[in-house]
């Protein structure tokens, strides 16, 4: 299939290559959506022009089938879309950075244009880097629900579907949200916070429900402890939840199965405080004083997983400090780690003083 960057993609070409994907998985309906990808790029399709897009073609392809098919279509059908917005991002960094190292080569000598190109090869890997990273969060919660939509239809449950659906949708929207931030950061920016009032266990309840599935999945007991407290927040929804969904996240995949990941409430004078305990392979002094750091790893986590870019916890700490909070860490190798978050209560209503509290323990989160 030939895309050209001149004309509008129509529907019938995603809806054909989605439906490529959705029954052969090759290599060619890959190379298609790096190919539709390419075309929005020089097309300005936006984001939200391209979930809206993938609405569509998935309705197409899914109109006449069966609801264990539909279930399937859509594991698939979110696959495809997390290959269309990977290769969008690392595309529109290609773009712009080809169109300004022509502007560069018109203005700037051989010296000042090597320079150029490297911090642009350098921008480029970041954001590759930052979308592989910041996308895989809402993928793996979009992906969890599908897994538990079929065991549940594969059981006659469909009492839970719509709930299911629901979520995944949420999710969709965010992987939206996400995708424009990660394209602004390529023109050079930091992600825009949007500051609002935030009621901070709603975005708490949120990320443990993200993160239940995986964690169910391994075998790791999920714990939200004090489900009644309340404090409310000056922040950004999407930023807060990246930093709630990352500790989550961690603090799954490096607990062994049989352990537990606790996440308990506090306030303490004019701040709330978040704390998200497990009981996992926890860190040496050495650890703790760099694992903020930009692409740091530490060797035991590199060797539980492989894969991995070392910025989680930096984009954690980058997120939490433009909310004017503060983040910290307690650990012991072989016992697990505790990380605080500390953010501003606003106003000055009035809150119940104490440290993370445990009463009201929920599990199945």
């Amino acid at each position: 299939m030939t895309i050209s960057s001149e004309t509008p993609i129509p529907t019938s070409s995603y809806v054909d290559a989605l439906a490529e994907y959705a029954r052969s998985h090759s290599e060619a309906s890959l190379y298609r959506a790096s190919l539709l990808s390419q075309a929005f790029v020089k097309q300005g399709v936006g984001p939200e022009e391209i979930i809206a897009l993938h609405g569509e073609a998935f309705e197409a392809i899914s109109r006449d089938a069966s609801d264990r098919e539909k279930v399937r279509l859509s594991g698939d059908s979110l696959q495809f879309l997390l290959e269309v917005m990977i290769a969008y991002g690392v595309q529109h960094a290609e773009y712009t950075t080809d169109r300004q190292r022509e502007v560069e080569a018109r203005a700037e000598e051989a010296q000042r244009q090597a320079a150029e190109a490297q911090q642009a090869e350098h921008r480029r890997a970041e954001l590759m880097a930052l979308v592989a990273h910041e996308l895989r969060t809402p993928i793996t919660a979009a992906l969890g629900n599908v897994q538990m939509a079929r065991r549940s239809l594969s059981r006659g449950n469909v009492e839970r579907l719509p709930r299911l659906l629901d979520s995944t949708e949420e999710t969709l929207h965010r992987l939206s949200r996400l995708t424009g931030d990660l394209v602004e950061s390529n023109r050079g920016e930091s992600p825009t916070i949007q500051h609002a009032p935030q009621e901070l266990a709603v975005l708490v309840r949120q990320a443990c429900t993200w993160a239940a599935a995986v964690a169910q999945e391994k075998g790791v007991d999920l714990v939200r402890e004090g489900d009644t407290w309340s404090a409310r927040v000056l922040g950004d929804s999407d930023a807060l939840l990246t930093v709630f969904g990352n500790l989550l996240s961690n603090a799954v995949r490096y607990t062994p199965t049989g352990g537990k990941v606790t996440v308990r409430y506090g306030v303490d004078g004019g701040s709330a405080c978040v704390e998200v305990a497990d009981t996992g392979i926890g860190m040496t002094p050495e650890v703790q004083q760099r694992i903020f750091e930009q692409f740091y790893r530490a060797p035991d986590a590199q060797r539980i997983e492989q894969q991995g870019l070392g910025l989680g916890l930096f984009l954690v700490q980058r997120l939490v400090q433009a909310h004017g909070g503060r983040i910290e860490v307690t650990s012991q190798p072989a016992a697990g780690s505790t990380f605080r978050v500390w953010l501003p209560l606003l106003g000055t209503e009035e809150t119940e003083t104490a440290q993370p509290r445990e009463d009201g323990d929920e599990r199945g989160t």
